[in-house]
């Protein structure tokens, strides 16, 4: 009977951690295994505090501290993304065996809307020979409203435009220039 695609990719995510942890001399623990198959279980964006919050659920015992120690390295491997959509928290969300996408965030209601990044690579790689670079990942990200907040909001066109923005800056110029203060 042939292995799942999900027990496959889980096998797979294990030993590149593994291997990932040797190559720098850091030990494969019980609680870094646990961690690891609670990752590959989260369905979204995650935060440290749910990863933490979903292991207690299952009623693993993992101290917070191992949790926030490896979190970056599952990072730094491979396994995971970081990704910020807000200023003061960093989330998480699983790259191993996955295509890769990049974020829109709406600022009004916070939607995030992923999109394939064919074209983000192709630029990265564009930019990276031009500067002698080797490039292994990206963070790109969209921020604005999303369709339904940019037609509640009267004026989104102006915030969306580039060219309205612009026109709106050099007119507030003028008129700052011209009325004598």
């Amino acid at each position: 009977m042939p292995e799942s695609k999900s027990t496959t990719t889980a096998e797979s995510a294990r030993q590149s951690l593994r291997e990932y942890l040797k190559r720098r001399s850091i030990k494969f623990t019980a609680p870094r295994q646990r961690i690891l198959d609670a990752v590959l279980l989260m369905d979204d964006h995650f935060e440290a505090e749910q990863l933490l919050f979903a292991l207690r659920q299952r009623g693993e015992r993992v101290a917070k501290a191992t949790i926030y120690r490896t979190l970056p390295l599952l990072v730094d491997c491979g396994i995971l993304k970081q990704v910020r959509f807000e200023v003061k928290q960093a989330h998480y969300e699983l790259c191993f065996g996955e295509n890769p996408h990049d974020h829109m965030v709406c600022r009004r209601c916070g939607r995030i809307v992923e999109f394939g990044a064919d074209e983000v690579i192709k630029l990265r790689a564009k930019l990276a020979r031009k500067h002698r670079f080797h490039a292994i990942a990206h963070r790109f990200q969209l921020s604005g409203l999303c369709w339904e907040c940019s037609n509640q909001c009267p004026g989104a066109e102006q915030i969306a435009s580039p060219d309205a923005a612009a026109k709106n800056r050099s007119t507030a110029g003028r008129k700052k220039r011209g009325s004598g203060t």
